[in-house]
């Protein structure tokens, strides 16, 4: 086991060694090919950011101490990332494009790359606490969640007690009881949770 002063240390010698190369050797040389390395080199790490989580959870064959909420968290995380992403790829004219028809900004793919690598992690270590070693919390929320959609499924026939909803075009259209059930029941699946019931 290290300790906290030789983490400081590593990390204060390699950002030297890092900043005398890159100074004096390859920036001067080659200044768009080590800017767009190091662009995809910190993509790469922070895209891989859960894989040693999911290692960990394989050899121990267990995901003890890890939050379904922290996973949901950076699914979430890294599904408005990337959204963002290639929302800003298709041009929204804020940087000189020709608006939303403009051309596609091709500088962010990486990032979108990077995002969709995130979201593929993040989802087997979903995968590893819903279905392949899950505890107690997860195994409840499965449950619970479970337990709302069987429940959605046998009143969705109530179609008769909508809300009218007003459609873009002005025709209306009914909101039947099962979206209002299933969200009533996943409502109350969230309150019980909180309250630990």
């Amino acid at each position: 086991s290290h300790s906290f002063c030789e983490y400081l240390e590593l990390l204060f010698i390699s950002s030297m060694v890092v900043k005398v190369v890159f100074d004096y050797h390859w920036y001067p040389l080659y200044r768009m090919q080590v800017v767009l390395g190091l662009k995809h080199t910190s993509i790469a790490m922070e895209s891989c950011l859960a894989l040693p989580q999911m290692i960990r959870n394989y050899r121990n064959e267990t995901t003890e101490g890890l939050s379904v909420v922290m996973v949901v968290g950076w699914v979430a995380g890294d599904f408005f990332k990337l959204c963002y992403f290639l929302f800003s790829m298709i041009g929204t004219g804020d940087s000189g494009n020709e608006g939303h028809n403009g051309p596609i900004n091709n500088n962010n793919n990486v990032f979108a790359l990077g995002c969709l690598l995130s979201i593929f992690f993040d989802s087997i270590v979903g995968i590893q606490m819903a279905w392949w070693y899950p505890q107690p919390a997860a195994a409840e929320w499965k449950r619970r969640i479970l337990r709302s959609v069987r429940h959605w499924k046998t009143n969705k026939d109530d179609n008769n007690a909508g809300e009218p909803l007003i459609l873009n075009n002005g025709q209306k259209k009914k909101v039947g009881g099962a979206v209002s059930s299933l969200c009533r029941s996943l409502l109350i699946t969230l309150i019980q949770w909180a309250r630990g019931v």
